[in-house]
């Protein structure tokens, strides 16, 4: 579960530093509550629901959003992919960053960390239905940033990969 939560709070917080600071801080808070949780089964989902709180939290204290920056990038993507899936993978998360949060927030956690609808639901609340309506409206999103047929394509093999 380690390498799957480093990703999702690096992504979600916009840099490699706010990033170990969210595991860390979500990892110390997981377990401080690990008691009050009434099903020990749901530990994966209820970590990523307390970076997700965690993050919003840091989010409306400092009103900041970090600029894309492509050194912190390659530090997200996986090191054992090909310099073309890479530069493919850059591509695709410029874009969802430009997204709203709560949106991009459920690409990340579909696509980039393989969690069920229902796992998302769990961490972001809400209906089950709500969770496919943001994956739809953000699959198009994404197509309309994207400027050319190529960029598309590279896209759709993103989702079927």
């Amino acid at each position: 579960m380690h390498g799957p939560l480093s990703r999702f709070c690096r992504a979600i917080s916009g840099n490699t530093e706010d990033g170990k600071d969210l595991m860390n801080d979500t990892l110390l808070a997981s377990f401080e509550s690990f008691e009050k949780l009434k099903d020990t089964q749901l530990f994966k989902s209820y970590v990523f629901s307390v970076a997700c709180n965690l993050n919003k939290m840091r989010f409306r204290r400092t009103k900041f959003r970090a600029e894309f920056n492509e050194k912190e990038l390659h530090q997200i993507a996986d090191g054992g992919k090909n310099p073309e899936q890479i530069t493919e993978f850059n591509l695709i998360y410029e874009k969802i960053l430009v997204l709203p949060n709560r949106i991009a927030e459920t690409l990340f956690l579909f696509y980039l960390n393989d969690l069920s609808l229902e796992e998302i639901q769990r961490i972001q609340g809400g209906s089950l239905s709500g969770v496919k309506l943001r994956l739809k409206r953000g699959r198009e999103k994404l197509v309309v940033l994207l400027n050319t047929p190529e960029q598309v394509k590279v896209f759709l093999m993103f989702l079927t990969y």
